[in-house]
């Protein structure tokens, strides 16, 4: 079942989080120290005085010193891009803006300085900083780096994860605030006709037929005229020559007229049921939003059109970057939605009514049926027949 609520991060998973985020660090800095113990040089000068060679001592500590800098870097990116650490991993949490999107750069360093700083008081301090969202007021939602960032740390293995479901606010879909509208039935202003409600008033299907003596001349007989009323359906016609000269039946609801130029009668007829055909599909983006395409969109964090091309421009927030700007591009033909990844950098993929998933090549057309949902990135939507 979906996980539809959101839960905060308890305070200790965040501290057992951000332990586990400084192991590897650790483990790097204090094998170098290890492996540049024995490397110090030592040589008595004299009987009170020696003199000790730290250079390689320095040398293989100051490699691990980078390569633990390195780590931190590269953690760094990684929560500012997806709210993802080691430590976030292993207990479940994913750090987030104040929208539930990706937290950016500048709010993990703030956060991450805030927690560094706490360090002046050893171990009691950086304790009581990380549970310090034990404290708030707020129904225990963030800690006091939380706030300097507004940024909000959430369980998603007791709960929704936003980063990937619209953010806190999340698609509609999850909980529609009230029922869609019913349908009303409504009238065709296309004439067609009723069915006899006694025998009294039943009359031939057939009761009309034209004859043409001449190419100048044409007269018609009909019988007692049929009642008509609206029917639901529309009726198109199409029409049909007949050669002068001969005796037509019209089927029900044709229409016949002259052409005495060309000495022929022109006999209209219903129009085959291919003709409506849906032309349009909807599509309902994973933030609430829905459209109907009837021709041509694209897709992306901020879209553009090249050259003369004309389509649709749909814009989505994803502050993790995973959408390219211009990610999709959508063509609707005869009611069928044709996708087509824009050789983006994150790729994009179909999941079917039946589950399974199907990658897109970069640059071909794929038809996305309805019911099916298209992922793009982290972002994703669902197609349905308008």
């Amino acid at each position: 079942m979906a996980q539809l609520n959101l839960e905060n991060g308890s305070a200790g998973k965040r501290l057992g989080a951000k332990l586990v985020d400084g192991i590897p660090p650790a483990l790097i800095t204090g094998l170098a120290a290890v492996v540049g113990m024995p490397l110090i040089g030592y040589e008595q000068v004299s009987s009170s005085s020696a003199v000790l060679d730290l250079s390689r001592f320095f040398l293989v500590t100051g490699a691990g010193g980078l390569l633990a800098l390195g780590y931190w870097i590269f953690l760094w990116g990684w929560e500012a891009k997806t709210g993802k650490t080691l430590g976030n991993l292993m207990f479940g949490l994913r750090t987030t803006d104040d929208g539930g999107f990706a937290p950016g750069w500048l709010a993990v360093f703030l956060r991450n300085l805030i927690i560094g700083l706490s360090g002046i008081v050893p171990v009691i301090g950086f304790v009581i900083v990380m549970l310090s969202n034990l404290f708030d007021s707020n129904g225990k939602r963030q800690g006091w780096y939380d706030k300097a960032a507004r940024t909000f740390v959430f369980d998603v293995r007791r709960g929704r994860n936003p980063l990937v479901t619209g953010g806190i606010n999340g698609p509609s879909s999850f909980a529609p605030d009230s029922p869609p509208p019913a349908l009303q039935p409504v009238s065709s202003p296309v004439i067609s006709r009723q069915e006899p409600s006694s025998p009294a008033q039943a009359v031939p299907a057939h009761t009309t037929a034209v004859h043409i003596g001449s190419p100048g001349g044409a007269h018609a007989q009909p019988s007692q005229p049929e009642p008509v009323t609206f029917s639901p359906e529309p009726v198109v016609f199409q029409s049909e020559k007949v050669p002068t000269g001969r005796t037509a039946p019209l089927p029900d609801f044709d229409a016949t007229h002259p052409d005495e130029a060309a000495g022929e009668t022109v006999v209209s007829r219903p129009a085959t049921a291919a003709s409506y055909a849906p032309r349009s599909v909807r599509i309902r983006l994973d933030d609430g939003r829905d459209f109907v395409l009837e021709s041509a969109a694209l897709i992306g964090r901020n879209p553009a059109a090249k050259g003369s091309e004309s389509a649709q421009l749909i814009s989505v927030q994803d502050e993790g970057r995973s959408v390219s700007k211009t990610h999709l591009h959508l063509r609707v033909e005869a009611g069928r939605l044709w996708v087509t990844d824009r050789h983006s950098t994150n790729g994009s993929a179909v999941t079917g009514t039946d589950g399974e998933r199907t990658p897109l090549p970069g640059g071909q057309p794929y038809w996305a049926a309805p019911g099916s949902t298209v992922h793009f990135g982290d972002r994703s939507f669902k197609v349905e027949q308008a």
